[in-house]
């Protein structure tokens, strides 16, 4: 059974979106959810659900927990709107590959949407598995990161699972000869020092925007870590790849550009916390979905799993 989420599920920095997400598995579960359940939820619970913790641009704080009843109730009513502005968010950028409707300060699934066809819901799926440890044939980590490498070859890159085969292959020195033949681009082990056991050196996912058969130096190239970890590591995670020696190990150069891919919805404040510190981008749920094209047999079986999961309402 998924009960009603503990605040750091997802980590500190992802509380909101939690929300968002355990309000989205109702609705799938045939549990229209209101803005008012989630207030009631949060006036209920209140130690813990603090959802601002990065300062933002013009980002106004909620307020802090009190004692009154009706101050308590205005905090969690204020709480609660930013959990369904991701919810709006989601809806806006998402367009028609949402699968949810919100009619007023209610969300519930779109009758007309085959949850089992959709690739939101499937996302989704693999975030809730993960995070609540639902049983399912295949691994979340190394599902997302097949997500993300089929995505970015739908967006136009030659692209690899550079993790995904480190662990077939025998050394790292064979991984990268065989990731950048994938690719097209010519892989130099040795040109920059690594760890003796190098595992995957911070990239999981390769790619590569070739130029066909030219292979003279100075290509674009992009490096990910791709994780399903709690918000709470994302900003080390993003610094793992390191262009400057990726760039010797693949030949580009020029100094690949590295991104960081999470299957949660990356909240605004620390979307812009994450970019400001450095040049990786963040590929989150919204911006993999928009070219997400198909539903795996692997990705159907979590689907399944997780709405056959009874699920704990609000309490």
């Amino acid at each position: 059974m998924i009960r009603s989420p503990d605040p750091d599920v997802y980590g500190q920095y992802a509380r909101a979106s939690l929300l968002a997400d355990y309000v989205e598995l109702l609705a799938l579960k045939g549990q229209p959810v209101s803005r008012e359940t989630v207030t009631d939820f949060l006036a209920d619970n209140e130690v813990g659900w603090d959802l601002d913790l990065i300062q933002a641009p013009g980002n106004d704080r909620p307020g802090e927990s009190t004692d009154d009843l009706a101050e308590r109730v205005a905090v969690a009513d204020e709480r609660a709107s930013i959990v369904f502005r991701q919810l709006d968010e989601r809806r806006r950028v998402l367009a028609n590959r949402y699968p949810f409707e919100i009619a007023g300060d209610q969300i519930s699934i779109d009758q007309d949407v085959d949850p089992e066809s959709n690739a939101y819901v499937a996302v989704l799926a693999l975030t809730i598995a993960h995070a609540f440890q639902v049983n399912s044939p295949s691994r979340p980590e190394y599902l997302f990161e097949e997500t993300v490498t089929n995505v970015l070859q739908e967006r136009g890159l030659a692209s690899v699972g550079f993790a995904a085969l480190r662990r077939k292959c025998g050394s790292f020195e064979e991984t990268l000869t065989a990731a950048c033949q994938e690719v097209g681009l010519v892989a130099a082990p040795d040109a920059a020092a690594r760890r003796m056991r190098a595992h995957d050196e911070g990239v999981d996912v390769l790619c590569h925007l070739a130029w066909e058969e030219d292979l003279r130096p100075g290509s674009w190239g992009f490096i990910g870590q791709v994780t399903v970890a709690r918000s709470d590591s994302w900003d080390r995670k993003i610094k793992e790849p390191s262009p400057t020696p990726w760039a010797r190990r693949i030949g580009t150069i020029i100094q690949p550009l590295p991104f960081l891919a999470v299957p949660h919805h990356v909240e605004h404040p620390m979307m812009e916390r994450l970019t400001d510190e450095g040049p990786a981008v963040v590929l989150d749920r919204l911006r993999l979905v928009r070219f997400k094209r198909e539903i795996k047999a692997n990705e159907l079986e979590i689907i399944r799993a997780v709405v056959r999961e009874e699920v704990e309402p609000l309490t």
